[in-house]
């Protein structure tokens, strides 16, 4: 080889030497995580996220149900710093997401310097919005109850939650408050859990972290959204906890009847159920308007074990119109008794309906103000309820 190509071949190395050398101090940022899984390019789309308050992750549109949903990562600031939640919403609802998860940084990394596909997701953080420390110490402070009845009628109570006490927590709390779920991990191991309605698992992934012996089965009907709670929620697999692409009302009716084969367990009659399936109805989404009748509400209570409960995610546009009321009324027609949880500044109610008849008497009503009290200790929810007083 002459000099002058060896000298050219010299020329052209230190020159790629130097525009990596430069590429690497002064162009890509110092922080930047990049899942290779996502091919090239990834760079430039952490440096557009730079000044941004979310990243679009993923949208996907479901031909079962006609849905188009979008995944996105959201930087939060609040007064304990910088958070990042994982959002999924059904697109043209941008302000109504179904999932809000927690995400939890690599080391110091930030949102704008950091790829947040690769974070992991915090199942057991499950305030959705993470208010200030002191709007969490303070604005819940009250839990009222009040009873409505007649000649007709068993009991229904009024549980008011004052404060922005999300759903996803009052959904959890219920089976603890009324004692279908015990504060003693160890009585919980092999109870029985159905959910109807998957969403991002955020409900049946904290119970399946909480207690990995419960026995969780979760129905989803639309498969685009069981694949984007596996892909992008962190929702597994295991010998405990399963999904299973259904119809729900389908599957509840197969229960009733001889019991669900899943894998090698036969399961007819449930410890909790969750009905929390929506459909695209404009006054009262959810529950879904199929399984509001009186035959699903007997359905309903037939697979609940007798010290069970069903607990039911309402959302309509005003938590006292009569539809909602008369939702939990009906339900108590085939259950001993029913509460309403009602969440201030959030439109949905939950009702939690049980096969015992529970009594409005003063000592009771102790006994269910310190049971909540306690199941806010034992879940960590303690900085959100800080106090309970009963009228």
């Amino acid at each position: 080889m002459s000099p002058k190509l060896k000298q050219y071949f010299a020329c052209i190395f230190s020159f790629c030497i130097f525009m990596y050398l430069v590429l690497y101090f002064y162009v890509l940022p110092s922080e930047v995580l990049v899942d290779e899984q996502y091919g090239h390019g990834d760079e430039d789309l952490l440096l557009q996220k730079k000044g941004l308050e979310e990243s679009v992750i993923l949208q996907k549109c479901s031909k079962s149900t006609d849905n188009c949903y979008v995944v996105v990562d959201r930087k939060v600031e609040t007064d304990l710093g910088q958070m990042v939640e994982r959002h999924m919403y059904v697109k043209g609802f941008e302000d109504e997401s179904d999932t809000i998860v927690r995400l939890i940084p690599q080391g110091e990394k930030t949102f704008e310097a950091s790829d947040t596909r690769m974070w992991k997701v915090d199942h057991l953080s499950i305030r959705a919005q993470y208010v200030s420390l002191f709007f969490m110490l303070f604005t819940l402070n009250n839990i009222h109850f009040a009873h409505l009845s007649n000649a007709h009628n068993p009991p229904i109570f009024f549980i008011f939650f004052l404060c922005v006490y999300l759903c996803i927590a009052a959904l959890i709390s219920a089976p603890f408050i009324v004692s279908a779920l015990s504060l003693v991990e160890s009585d919980n191991d092999g109870k029985t859990i159905l959910e109807i309605g998957l969403g991002g698992g955020s409900l049946d992934m904290f119970l399946h972290q909480l207690n990995p012996k419960l026995n969780i089965t979760a129905v989803e009907l639309d498969p685009v959204v069981v694949d984007i709670a596996r892909e992008w929620f962190n929702v597994g697999e295991d010998r405990t906890r399963r999904t299973i692409v259904a119809d729900g009302l389908e599957f509840v009716k197969r229960a009733e009847k001889k019991g669900e084969k899943i894998t090698h367990l036969v399961c007819d009659k449930y410890d909790v159920v969750f009905l929390d399936a929506c459909d695209s109805s404009v006054t009262i989404p959810c529950p879904s308007k199929l399984f509001r009748t009186p035959e699903i509400y007997n359905t309903f209570s037939e697979i609940v074990k007798s010290t069970g409960a069903l607990i039911v995610n309402i959302l309509s546009q005003d938590e006292e119109s009569p539809e909602a009321m008369q939702i939990v009324e009906d339900l108590s027609q085939h259950f001993g008794s029913c509460l309403k949880i009602s969440i201030t500044e959030e439109v949905n109610v939950i009702a939690v309906c049980t096969k015992q008849a529970i009594s409005d008497s003063p000592g009771n009503i102790e006994f269910l103000r310190r049971r909540a009290h306690a199941v806010t200790m034992q879940l960590g929810l303690q900085d959100v309820l800080k106090t309970i007083k009963m009228n």
